[in-house]
């Protein structure tokens, strides 16, 4: 099986070799920490791969790293994701729609219930123009 850092440096088109020039990490070094899971690598190990990548580290970490998905709302605090929603009614309205698209196999983030806020909270003129195009002006 291929491990994600395997992945990630061949997405990138580098080598376990180009890391060991880029951050002064021997191979040897990397590669026992490469058969490693990401959570035991040292900072050193993540700093050279991101130096061979050119890349901030915490991006490499998001995407060599799995994260399992977790849905959480927040009934009392009014959030999704982390997200608040201060109209109870509004809360609802997208807690509902979000929660049917989790049970479809959407993952969305914090950013995503950011979006689908702003969506439902502020004018959309095309959203608009499609849904008359589609049904028709009301008479």
């Amino acid at each position: 099986m291929i491990s994600e850092v395997e992945k990630y440096m061949k997405s990138k088109g580098i080598s376990i070799s180009d890391v060991s020039k880029a951050s002064g990490i021997s191979v040897s070094t990397l590669s026992n920490a490469f058969n490693k899971p990401v959570t035991t690598w040292s900072i050193r190990i993540l700093n050279g791969l991101a130096a061979a990548t050119f890349d901030d580290p915490a991006k490499v970490l998001a995407e060599i790293q799995a994260r399992p998905f977790k849905y959480i709302v927040d009934e009392e605090k009014q959030t999704i994701q982390g997200f608040y929603i201060e109209d109870s009614q509004l809360f609802w309205t997208i807690e509902s729609a979000v929660h049917s698209s989790v049970m479809e196999g959407w993952q969305p983030t914090k950013a995503d219930i950011m979006d689908a806020y702003q969506v439902a909270t502020e004018y959309q003129p095309k959203i608009e123009s499609d849904f008359k195009r589609i049904f028709g002006e009301k008479s």
